[in-house]
């Protein structure tokens, strides 16, 4: 079976570097791109997508604008950037959108672009995931038989045993795709999609160094110099509120490499769930209404080979960058 590929991000920084391996890609097909809010409006997220891919040699990739807010409709302010992403959510490198950036791009054209693969595809797509599940909730409120079609469902998202991402690390359950879509994370992760959780276990354990940063300043080329660049920031905001694991994560990159070659994941069965209210809300983790059913659809992952993806993500990665 040849696998085919469908990105559904929110292009940011680690999402620029996922798209940059899928667009190195020559084991299976990249069917499209889905673009949601996340790292900043969909207008960016959308724009800096089309950036990335025109810049790695692969501008052809169909590009489909997803969902503008969560499923609440509350729209968020991102006019003073991300602190992790900076403005525009890929490091201050490209400047605000402009609706020319956009073209015909709707908003929530991506739920019906999203059921059309699936229902092309059926098992051989894999379907990644790195930004808010706001998209994944509503394709399965539109038409919930796709769960039963999809290969699998590789989400960056959620922390099981280990820290959020949000606020001071030792005091918070929440990660950051999370937070920004709750409900949503709670509709995806108690469906019957066959979803591999690639949570923070796992991708703060996958890093960009500063020695990364410099062997892609010297590769010189535009793709790799505008890496460079957008890296800057995100790497800055790591060294000042992470500096212990010296390094930027690659936690969206690691849900694209695990979906190609799952091999470097290791998994557990697990009935998952999220907290919605209270203290314990976005908090990701065993629905132990659920713990002695043996049928289960889903599997966290709980570690990394992180040698075999540092050879599989760099030198894809890499490679492409010398030649564009």
């Amino acid at each position: 079976m040849s696998k085919k590929i469908l990105y559904s991000c929110d292009t940011g920084v680690d999402d620029a570097l996922a798209l940059a391996y899928l667009a190195a890609q020559e084991e299976c097909e990249v069917v499209g791109v889905t673009c949601s809010y996340g790292m900043s409006y969909v207008g960016d997220v959308f724009r800096n997508t089309k950036e990335v891919l025109r810049l790695c040699g692969k501008p052809e990739i169909p590009i489909v604008m997803g969902s503008e807010t969560p499923l609440s409709g509350e729209h968020i302010d991102f006019s003073g950037g991300s602190k992790f992403h900076g403005m525009s959510g890929i490091g201050g490198v490209l400047p605000p959108s402009t609706p020319e950036d956009w073209g015909d791009a709707k908003p929530e054209d991506a739920t019906d672009f999203i059921i059309e693969m699936i229902e092309t595809y059926g098992k051989e797509l894999y379907w990644v995931t790195s930004g808010p599940m706001t998209d994944i909730a509503r394709v399965l409120r539109k038409d919930p038989s796709v769960a039963e079609k999809v290969g699998a469902v590789y989400i960056m998202g959620g922390a099981l045993a280990t820290p959020g991402n949000v606020g001071n690390v030792m005091e918070v359950v929440m990660e950051a795709n999370v937070r920004l879509d709750v409900k949503a994370c709670y509709e995806v992760l108690t469906s019957k999609l066959p979803v591999v959780l690639v949570g923070l276990d796992v991708t703060r354990k996958t890093l960009f160094t500063y020695e990364d940063h410099e062997r892609w300043h010297t590769i010189g080329t535009e793709s790799a110099l505008f890496l460079y660049e957008s890296l800057k920031h995100y790497l800055g905001a790591y060294k000042q509120f992470h500096p212990y694991l010296n390094g930027c994560g690659l936690h969206d990159p690691l849900a694209a490499v695990a979906a190609i070659h799952p091999e470097i994941l290791t998994t557990i069965p697990m009935h998952l769930t999220c907290f919605t209210e209270g203290p314990l809300r976005g908090r990701t983790t065993e629905d132990v209404w659920r713990c002695n059913d043996p049928e289960y659809s889903m599997k966290a992952a709980m570690f990394v080979d992180v040698k075999a993806f540092q050879n599989e993500f760099f030198g894809k990665v890499e490679a492409m960058l010398r030649n564009h």
